[in-house]
């Protein structure tokens, strides 16, 4: 710090006055850029921003110590730690780059801002607003609806830093503690949407340079009423009221970002009742559009059918989107050949049923990542007077575990594998019978005892207790009609260890009795939760009759589980042919997105119009239209969908042209023909997300002012690549800039200059990118 100096002044000098005197009395041109810094009875050093008012209004006192700071040619400031990276080597400080090549350092989580920063960056108009110090005469300190300009200067400080082509890489944690001090989202280390961070950002840097000191107030202009239209104005009373409409907005919002980023829609509002049409023009600083979204849905399912035979299948079905139940059923059936009147749905989570579905249920409750098990049972209506109505039990495995270890209500028994839906005969149904129907349906994985094992448990069978053993007892007049597919045979396992086929098998009555001394496990009664529960059945000597909808534990005893039990096998399951399709979905055209923006819609019951002349709310329909565009477009591409029962990412690949892209037959002013470039784009920026909903990766592609080369900024990494690599499922935002002004701020290249020669390195695969 150089030896103070001291200066006198008056209460009525501005501080701008001071800033000169100490500019002289230190020897620092006018055109250096500096601040003044204010030491304050605490001891603690304030900034003074605004050089405009007075020393008397700054609360100078005689005496008081004044600090000017300088800023460095690398865009740091002298009395701050430079924003660079802390392992830079001494080649690192003295390197010299192409300005604006210079990535950002990921804070943690902060790709979005990186993101969000480098495309603004690359916006010719607005980083030389910045480099040339323009702001400084419009920062406005005293708008209640800014920032004090602290986020115009922290950006102003970033932009210099980056395009000094002094830095290969800054740490914005300036400009991260300012965003999250003005806007509490985005304060800590969560990831956040780099579109909101940016919707933040622009409408922060325009508050902040506001050129309105004090905004007036301005009523709405509407079309209707006017002297000159009827049901639709025509065109010269819509020029009118767009015209004042602009007017208005400029008389209270006048600023660089305003000027470089603000256009003007039309809105149409029409009453379904009377007819009254409404025509307003609002301001717009980007354009949120719509992906056409597919009214079909891929699911994945695991069937699983009556023949224990069979493992589970895993199958992909495309179903209506807002279709039911009864449509994945349908859709199943095609791939099974089972009638979708023998299927029940079933959502399983941890070992249990967490929903069983109603066929008329819509499929939007299910999402994309519940495990959906359909399962293959009798048939529900009862056909022809012979028939009996069956009732469909869920079945739970459970293990005995040592009591101590859990919560006694489970009464030390936990579950495993994976339940089962099994359709028995609900008149004159035994313990005996239902536990020989759920040992057939085991059988792929269960193992029945030999006859050594049956002779080596005679002994332990007389001694054990009686209740463990399902009682004696069958379901008098059954045959093998009754069971169907559900039906054991006699030389399913008991001695052989041969499964039997699914028809003419005798039933359980025919067993032999001797061959069943064993039990494997025991059943019990438990609630949907496969917690005991006694009150949903009972036993008497006609069988079991359930007074409520039951669900059935398969209780194992850990040495038995161990024994005859594979866990692998019943793991185990096969893909249908159809999950390895590969369902790829057609590109869709960015015109097509700003089509469906501009398409009439009806207002949701949320969100109704007030319509003047029926004196009430109506679901009016809407029209958005384009009417002026600005210098720089930023188009949104709303690839977030989020409704009552769904949240999903569309991965939609958009095809976006990188030049030439052409608004004319999006804008309904009366054009002027004689200027074609005021409705033609040329991109400059890409700003892509990368990964789902719960996670991803924001990267950035932006095209250099100076050189006109493209590169990939990927937080502190950046490296070219060629336009034949910009187009991908991953772009998010677009910015593109109206190609007269590119026209008026490309610097005509003298003859000495050679050309710019084209990239040849590529990016990173945009489907290998690092998730955060």
């Amino acid at each position: 710090m150089d030896t103070p100096h001291t200066a006198q002044f008056s209460h009525t000098d501005s501080v701008d006055l001071v800033l000169c005197t100490a500019q002289e009395q230190f020897l620092v041109s006018p055109q250096e850029e500096t601040r003044l810094w204010i030491k304050n009875a605490e001891g603690f050093f304030e900034r003074l921003c605004n050089t405009h008012i007075t020393v008397l209004d700054a609360a100078l006192k005689s005496g008081q110590l004044v600090i000017m700071e300088t800023q460095n040619r690398d865009g740091t400031w002298t009395g701050a730690q430079p924003q660079v990276m802390n392992s830079a080597s001494e080649e690192d400080q003295e390197f010299h780059g192409q300005p604006g090549i210079c990535g950002l350092t990921n804070l943690g989580n902060t790709c979005f801002m990186n993101s969000a920063l480098q495309c603004l960056s690359n916006v010719p108009q607005l980083t030389e607003y910045f480099l040339k110090n323009c702001y400084l005469e419009e920062l406005n300190f005293c708008n209640p609806l800014g920032m004090k300009g602290e986020i115009a200067e922290a950006y102003a400080d970033l932009v210099k830093q980056a395009w000094s082509g002094r830095h290969r890489s800054i740490v914005p944690n300036v400009f991260k503690t300012k965003v999250g001090h003005f806007a509490s989202q985005f304060l800590g280390y969560q990831q956040h949407d780099s579109q909101e961070l940016l919707s933040f950002l622009l409408d922060g840097l325009h508050e902040d340079l506001n050129r309105i000191k004090k905004k007036e107030y301005v009523e709405l202009c509407d079309a209707a009423g006017r002297p000159d239209q009827a049901h639709h104005p025509p065109w010269h009373c819509q020029q009118e009221v767009a015209q004042e409409a602009w007017q208005n907005h400029k008389r209270r919002n006048d600023s660089v970002i305003v000027d470089t980023f603000h256009g003007l829609f039309k809105s149409t509002l029409v009453c379904p009742d009377c007819g009254n049409v409404s025509v307003t023009f609002d301001p717009f600083c980007y354009l949120s559009v719509p992906l056409p979204v597919s009214h079909k849905r891929v699911m994945e399912v695991f069937f699983v059918s009556m023949d224990p035979r069979r493992k589970p299948e895993q199958h992909r079905l495309v179903v209506p989107k807002k279709g039911k139940i009864s449509d994945l059923c349908v859709a199943l059936a095609k791939h099974t050949g089972v009638s979708p009147e023998r299927m029940m749905v079933a959502d399983v989570f941890s070992h249990r049923f967490y929903k069983i579905y109603q066929l008329e249920e819509s499929l939007s409750s299910i999402l994309d990542r519940d495990d959906i098990f359909i399962y293959e049972v009798s048939g529900r209506a009862a056909i022809g007077e012979n028939s009996r109505e069956d009732v469909v039990l869920p079945i739970y495995l459970r293990e005995r575990t040592p009591a101590q270890d859990y919560n006694s209500s489970y009464y030390g028994l936990m579950l495993f594998g994976h339940p089962l839906l099994v359709s028995v005969p609900r008149d004159r149904l035994s313990w005996d019978a239902l536990y020989h129907i759920l040992l057939y349906r085991l059988s792929r994985y269960v193992t029945r005892p030999s006859s050594d094992d049956e002779d080596d448990g005679d002994e332990k069978a007389d001694t054990e207790d009686k209740d463990n053993i399902p009682k004696p007892g069958h379901m008098a007049g059954s045959s093998s009609q009754d069971f169907g597919m559900e039906q054991a045979g006699p030389s399913s396992g008991v001695a052989g260890g041969h499964r039997a086929p699914v028809d003419s098998s005798p039933g359980p009555s025919h067993w032999p009795q001797r061959a069943w001394r064993k039990q494997l496990f025991t059943l019990q009664t438990v609630n949907s939760n496969g917690t005991s529960d006694r009150s949903t059945f009972n036993e008497d000597t006609h069988g079991v009759s359930f007074s409520s909808q039951p669900y059935i534990a398969i209780d194992w005893e850990p040495e038995m589980k161990k024994r005859y039990y594979d866990e692998v096998e019943a793991e185990g399951y096969v893909k249908h042919d159809c999950v390895g399709y590969v369902l790829k979905k057609a590109p869709v055209r960015l015109q097509e997105c700003i089509e469906l923006f501009t398409t009439v819609e009806t207002l949701e019951k949320e969100n109704p119009w007030y319509c003047p002349t029926c004196k009430k709310h109506q679901l009016a329909t809407k029209k958005l239209d384009l009417w002026t565009l600005p210098e720089t477009l930023i188009i949104h591409l709303k690839r977030f969908s989020y409704t009552k029962f769904s949240r999903e990412k569309l991965d939609t690949l958009v095809e976006f042209p990188i030049r030439d892209l052409d608004f004319s037959e999006f804008v309904i002013k009366p054009q002027n023909e004689s200027a074609p470039e005021l409705y033609k784009y040329d991109l400059i920026a890409v700003s892509n997300h990368y990964g789902g909903l719960r996670d991803g990766h924001y990267t950035t592609f932006a095209c250099n002012k100076d050189s006109g080369q493209w590169h990939y900024f990927d937080d502190n990494s950046v490296s070219p690549v060629t336009e034949n690599q910009l187009e991908s499922k991953a772009a998010y935002v677009l910015f593109y800039q109206r190609q007269d002004v590119a026209r008026r701020l490309q610097p005509q290249p003298t003859l000495s200059e050679p050309p710019a020669s084209p990239a040849c390195s590529s990016a990173p695969s945009p489907e290998s990118m690092d998730v955060n």
